[in-house]
């Protein structure tokens, strides 16, 4: 008994002469005399330089607790002379009789006004490695003051932590009691800053997470943030959210793990799986998403992009996509790609190959699509003169692509396709397209596409041909004409320069050539105007048919030589059963101006009795190519005839002289 209260009685003397140590340490020891000594020891071990401008407060009991600011710590050499951190304050608890167990219990951290600044150097070395210039040893069993056994809470407020361009400011963070295998909640509010002149994205998040801390493991569950994206404008933040019933990040194997996320920006709505690997030392992922049906025009809306006018003022009306994601190397691709714009649907693989140079590779198919829809409405006010914008980025000078385009049915300039395949690669200003095929009313199309655009003005190449074409319904739709039709075979190799449709048809040189079987020309009754002059030469009445609007054919042949927008034809040959017209002539593609000479050949019916030719007339086609004009030479028809008659006369006169001779040599 006497032993135990000897014990107790030594006990509480060694704990009173412990409180009065402390008491002495905390009357008679100023932390402020060591700043110069702190900063040095930090110097030594860190080789970065520390300041203590700020007043330094020292408690003992119950807590060991620590108050400084403001306080700022510097780079390493090579980083430059800016703070790695600063704080305009913190304060550090610590119980005392724990510590004294050798376990180290930490009450909540404060810090207010926390500046970090990371970053990597030119040759990528980031300046939060390497404090101390080297690896610290291993802990030996036993070393060191006590192991962490609870951190009451951490505190930050009012602070900024930046990385290279991104920059979390307005931070406001706010951890729970943190334990080894209990869940910790987390409270955090920011705005983010993603680069230079972007719009502010705050945001707000709410989880509990729970630390494995020595295996590095950290399982958040259940993971919300939200907040709202500023847009430009003075238009309204548009709100977003992303959720996570938990995310696994493991440390030591470098993995993070996402079995399922949601995600919503305005109308959108998101949602997928994502696995990730290499976190800290080269980062690639991977996983899937699903976007559901959103009215697109109204999210575009929300966020500040004003859609062009377009023909079809309900285009871009719902979008909806599914498809795996990777990432990994500076590539991004997507796979199994199911992408629904209005009413068609695409499919395949596309991706970024290089995120520094943004080359794209693809392999896609479309069901159908109708281009014109999104296209701008056609024009009627006064045109712009050339060369009122000012200079503009071209993007094609730094396009790079390479990939293959399927379409089962697509419309384009009211002209319908089928069965499209194009190749395309897009490099160095030069974009290609070869081979592009098609089906096109009845026909076949073929081409060879070349935009090149590394001079001051882009040049076009074109090698096309299209066989067996129903030309009626082409120039139909195309053009809104039917001035021919029948089944046609069309070659042309062009070039042309300029910007716009009508800069190129102005430059377009080259040579085409066409065969058509079975047609007919439209809007002009060649037979019509023939007789009628036949009539007129011949002193006969006018018939009094009527026009049929139209002149049949068997085949056309012609092919034309292209100079600066004028398509020059010495080859034209139109035949059919009783007519055969030759002749040459030009046509301005830019204005349709006509201007051709041409000779109808008039053949006797078959079976008659005298074959051959019953007329030549000459005719001259003017006008344009949509009012043409046809006016048979009638001047040159009677002096035709005439000589005819002459040389009839001639002959006849010459005939009855030859008679006569014979006569008078017999003897009559």
């Amino acid at each position: 008994m006497r032993a135990l209260k000897f014990a107790g009685f030594l006990l509480g003397g060694l704990v009173v002469l412990i409180a009065l140590a402390l008491i002495g340490v905390r009357l008679f020891v100023d932390p402020n005399d060591y700043k110069d000594r702190i900063a040095r020891a930090v110097r030594d071990s860190t080789g970065r330089e520390l300041a203590l401008p700020g007043e330094i407060r020292l408690s003992v009991f119950p807590w060991i607790a620590l108050e400084l600011g403001p306080a700022s710590l510097g780079n390493p050499p090579g980083f430059g002379a800016g703070p790695f951190a600063a704080v305009k304050h913190a304060a550090l608890r610590v119980k005392l009789l724990p510590l004294l167990h050798r376990q180290l219990q930490v009450g909540r951290i404060e810090i207010t006004g926390l500046d970090l600044r990371l970053y990597r150097n030119a040759s990528g070395e980031g300046n939060w490695e390497d404090f101390g210039g080297g690896k610290a040893a291993p802990a030996s069993p036993g070393a060191g003051a006590g192991t962490l056994q609870e951190l009451a809470g951490v505190l930050i407020t009012d602070s900024r932590v930046s990385y290279q361009d991104m920059v979390a400011g307005q931070l406001n963070l706010e951890v729970g009691r943190v334990s080894s295998g209990a869940a910790t909640p987390v409270k955090l509010k920011l705005n983010l800053l993603t680069g230079p002149g972007a719009r502010p994205l705050a945001l707000a998040g709410r989880f509990d997470v729970t630390p494995d801390l020595a295996g590095r493991r950290y399982r958040f569950a259940p993971l919300e943030l939200d907040g709202a994206l500023s847009l430009a404008g003075g238009a309204a933040p548009v709100p977003w959210k992303f959720a996570a019933p938990e995310l696994a990040v493991d440390l030591a194997a470098q993995t993070l793990s996402a079995p399922a996320f949601s995600a919503q920006l305005g109308a959108a709505r998101l949602s997928g799986a994502l696995q990730a690997r290499k976190i800290l030392d080269a980062p690639s992922l991977g996983g899937t998403f699903k976007l559901a049906p959103v009215a697109l025009r109204e999210l575009l809306g929300q966020l500040g992009i004003s859609l062009p006018k377009m023909r079809d003022a309900h285009a871009l009306g719902s979008l909806a996509a599914s498809g795996e994601l990777a990432y990994g190397g500076k590539a991004l691709r997507a796979t199994q790609l199911d992408v629904r714009l209005d009413d068609s649907v695409l499919r395949g693989n596309a991706g970024l190959t290089n995120l520094d140079t943004r080359a794209m590779s693809f392999d896609l198919a479309i069901d159908r699509i109708d281009l014109d829809r999104y296209r701008s409405p056609e024009q009627t006010g006064v045109k712009q003169p050339a060369g009122t914008q000012g200079p503009q980025a071209d993007p094609l000078q730094t396009l790079r692509m390479k990939g293959a385009l399927s379409l089962d049915s697509a419309k384009v300039a009211g002209v319908a396709l089928s069965q499209v395949r194009l190749e395309v690669v897009a490099a160095d200003g030069v974009i290609h397209i070869a081979p592009a095929r098609a089906r096109l009313y009845g026909g076949n199309y073929t081409g060879d596409i070349t935009l090149d655009d590394r001079g001051a003005v882009p040049a076009l190449r074109l090698s096309q041909t299209m066989a067996g074409v129903d030309l009626a319904q082409l120039l139909r739709d195309f053009a809104g004409s039917g001035r021919l039709s029948g089944r046609g075979t069309v070659s042309s190799n062009l070039t042309a320069r300029g910007r716009g449709g009508e800069a190129l048809l102005k430059s377009l040189d080259g040579h085409v050539a066409a065969s058509i079987d079975d047609g007919a020309i439209e809007g002009l009754d060649l037979w019509f105007e023939i007789n009628r002059a036949l009539a007129v030469v011949q002193n006969q009445t006018l018939p009094a048919a009527r026009s049929s609007g139209r002149t049949r054919f068997d085949t056309c042949k012609a092919s034309a030589d292209l100079a600066e927008g004028v398509a020059t034809t010495r080859d034209l040959n139109i035949a059919s059963q009783n007519l055969r017209v030759t002749g040459e002539g030009t046509m301005n593609l830019v204005s349709g101006a006509l201007d051709y000479r041409v000779k109808a050949t008039v053949l006797r019916q078959p079976g008659s009795a005298a074959a051959g030719t019953l007329a030549d007339v000459p005719v001259t086609v003017s006008g344009t190519l949509g009012a043409p004009k046809v006016r048979p030479d009638v001047e040159g028809m009677a002096k035709a005839r005439l000589q005819q008659e002459v040389e009839k006369h001639k002959q006849e006169l010459q005939q009855k002289l030859q008679e006569k001779l014979q006569d008078l040599l017999k003897g009559k």
